[in-house]
């Protein structure tokens, strides 16, 4: 009888340890960066202008990545609120004239004296909301606010004495100068170096 053949058996893989049988561990995530937490805009209210200014030019510094925004901002120029104001002013210098009893006009010294605070109230609002729009760089502004300017200024009343009407002169020359940067010709010319409104 012919004798079986044993049957061949292959390799036989090793036996995997305990260890090795486990579930690999994932792996340990990145913690994720808490972002800072927006600081509180109290104390920039308490903050000066000039306190404002100087912060963001630091920032700047400190972080050119801003400098885009800030070059790109505009403020909100409350244009109508500004007129408001600079009429009111007006107003009030028509007001304060004395009672022309004998049909004169008002154009003596004694009425401008009567006057005179109000008249240097109106110039140095004018001549402060002036320099806020033109400091803005906003042309559409500016010429807002020359176009209801002029007409204010160029009524307020005038005065015998030249001098006594220099505050409205002035007034006049600094609305020319702004209107050159939105393309206007001044009907005369304009003067340099004019001074300020002054009391």
């Amino acid at each position: 009888a012919k004798r079986a053949c044993a049957p061949v058996l292959g390799t036989m893989a090793p036996k995997r340890s305990a260890c090795d049988m486990e579930t690999p561990s994932p792996k340990a995530k990145r913690a994720r960066e808490t972002p800072v937490k927006m600081p509180s805009m109290s104390s920039l209210q308490c903050a000066t202008k000039d306190e404002l200014v100087g912060f963001i030019k630091r920032l700047c510094a400190k972080h050119p990545a801003v400098r885009a925004d800030v070059r790109d901002f505009e403020p909100c120029l409350p244009i109508d609120q500004m007129l408001s104001d600079i009429e009111k002013a007006a107003t009030l210098v028509s007001r304060k004239l004395p009672y022309d009893r004998y049909g004169r006009g008002n154009h003596d010294t004694y009425a401008y004296n009567r006057v005179r605070s109000f008249i240097s109230a109106f110039a140095k609002l004018v001549s402060a909301h002036l320099k806020t729009v033109e400091k803005s760089q906003q042309l559409d502004k500016l010429e807002q606010f020359i176009d209801g300017c002029e007409g204010l200024v160029d009524e307020l009343h005038e005065f015998a004495n030249p001098s006594q009407n220099a505050a409205k002169l002035r007034l006049q020359a600094a609305l020319a100068k702004a209107g050159l940067k939105i393309g206007r010709q001044p009907q005369c010319d304009v003067a340099d170096g004019l001074p300020d409104v002054e009391a």
